[in-house]
């Protein structure tokens, strides 16, 4: 097993921060970057914010965060994006369907018998 430099000084080694990227700070007239909470079992709540501004990059970048705590802690990981009130645990996530794509199903669900 390999041994990191904190853990051979006897160091505190913080998963959350190990895995936190640097961030740039946006000017108030740009788009706002996703940020989301994550809490860990121990009952600690870190903040995450995107650096990407388009939303599906930014979700993607998220879940990529998300596995590497989870991949550098051994558990499981809940996270919200900030202001929402459902958490989603791990990497679990599927997005609600755009209204194109809604729209679509509808139509062909109407002439043709779909199953899914």
């Amino acid at each position: 097993m390999a041994v990191t430099m904190s853990q051979l000084l006897g160091m505190q080694e913080d998963v959350v921060e190990d895995c936190r990227k640097k961030r740039k700070a946006l000017a108030s007239n740009a788009k706002y970057r996703m940020s989301v909470e994550v809490l860990l079992k121990d009952g600690t709540r870190r903040f995450y914010i995107a650096k990407e501004l388009d939303q599906k990059k930014a979700l993607r970048e998220v879940l990529t965060f998300v596995a590497a705590i989870e991949s550098a802690t051994g558990e499981t990981v809940m996270w919200r994006r900030t202001g929402e009130k459902t958490y989603h645990m791990s990497t679990n996530y599927t997005s609600r369907p755009s209204l194109l794509e809604r729209a679509k199903t509808a139509f062909l669900g109407y002439f043709f018998d779909l199953e899914n």
